[in-house]
């Protein structure tokens, strides 16, 4: 029997096949160290909304502690009734967020939680379930953000991706159709985040914000005095002063650090999708992932200052 030979542009032709088929396979995938990449952004982000938010919270507290120093200058107890009345009042109240700054504190949390879902090492029994809620959740956002007038709207329906991760066989078909839905979902989400890092950075950077740390400022000084001239103050009077003043400039320091770390936060993101994209080899991480590390740090600092007063 004989056996049929190939000719050499049939084996060149077969090689190149072969040879296009392993090259379109292995970008299919993302390698380990670029879903770590994807997972170490996800860690730096979650819960980010806590950062902003700590502002407006430690204002908030300053308001209620310089108001009862004013409260102790007056001599009328209705007068005096009133007063702490009010100040009980604005602590309920607090100071409220805009629907558009509230859904985007919210929609960059759930897209790092997201994030995690997607990138997570662990082979959790669960997974499909945690993405259906994940991804609904987003959506949910999405939709909800995309109705307030005015904003720019963003691309919907990227929940979705998540709701593909099917959880079937072993661990390493989870992670294969984990790098496959990560490179559909950093991409669709680029543009989310660049609209949702504008929002908080005008957020962080507007009069408002400006006018509302200027005015704790000057009504510390004033209601602090107005206690002096009618009190006679004690030790604690003085620490607290001093307290109230060192939370002033950490706040400040928070917000500058906030604008940082959230313009880090879309540089970084932007980096990503890059390297994912091109594939590129990270040697241990991105160096915008780095800078948003360090913000992070930071910022936990700082919050823990002005914590540490409160006690």
């Amino acid at each position: 029997m004989r056996t049929q030979t190939q000719s050499p542009s049939s084996m060149k032709r077969q090689t190149l096949i072969i040879t296009l088929g392993l090259l379109l396979g292995s970008c299919a995938s993302l390698t380990k160290t670029q879903i770590g990449a994807v997972n170490q952004f996800s860690q730096a982000s979650k819960n980010f909304s806590a950062y902003p938010s700590r502002v407006m919270t430690a204002l908030a507290e300053i308001r209620v502690k310089r108001g009862v120093y004013f409260a102790n200058t007056l001599d009328s107890p209705k007068l005096h009734i009133n007063e702490l009345d009010k100040i009980y009042q604005a602590r309920k109240n607090s100071y409220k967020y805009s629907a558009k700054v509230d859904t985007t504190f919210k929609i960059i949390d759930k897209y790092a939680q997201s994030l995690m879902l997607l990138s997570s090492e662990k082979y959790v029994s669960d997974l499909k379930t945690q993405a259906n809620n994940f991804g609904v959740d987003l959506d949910s956002l999405i939709k909800g953000y995309n109705s307030i007038e005015g904003v720019k709207q963003v691309p919907a329906g990227i929940g979705g991706a998540i709701n593909k991760l099917i959880v079937l066989g072993g661990k390493q078909y989870v992670r294969s159709k984990q790098a496959k839905e990560i490179k559909k979902f950093v991409p669709a989400a680029d543009s989310l985040i660049s609209v949702m890092t504008t929002n908080l950075l005008e957020f962080l950077q507007s009069k408002n914000i400006q006018f509302l740390v200027k005015n704790e400022e000057e009504e510390v000084n004033s209601n602090y005095l107005s206690f002096l001239r009618q009190r006679q103050p004690g030790i604690e009077n003085e620490r607290d002063y001093l307290d109230l003043k060192s939370n002033i400039d950490a706040i400040k320091q928070l917000r500058d650090q906030t604008v940082a770390a959230t313009k880090h936060l879309r540089r970084a993101h932007k980096k990503l999708l890059l390297a994912i994209q091109r594939r590129k080899t990270l040697k241990e991480t991105i160096p915008e992932l780095q800078d948003l590390y360090e913000d992070v740090k930071e910022i936990n600092t700082t919050i823990e200052v002005i914590k540490s007063s409160k006690n």
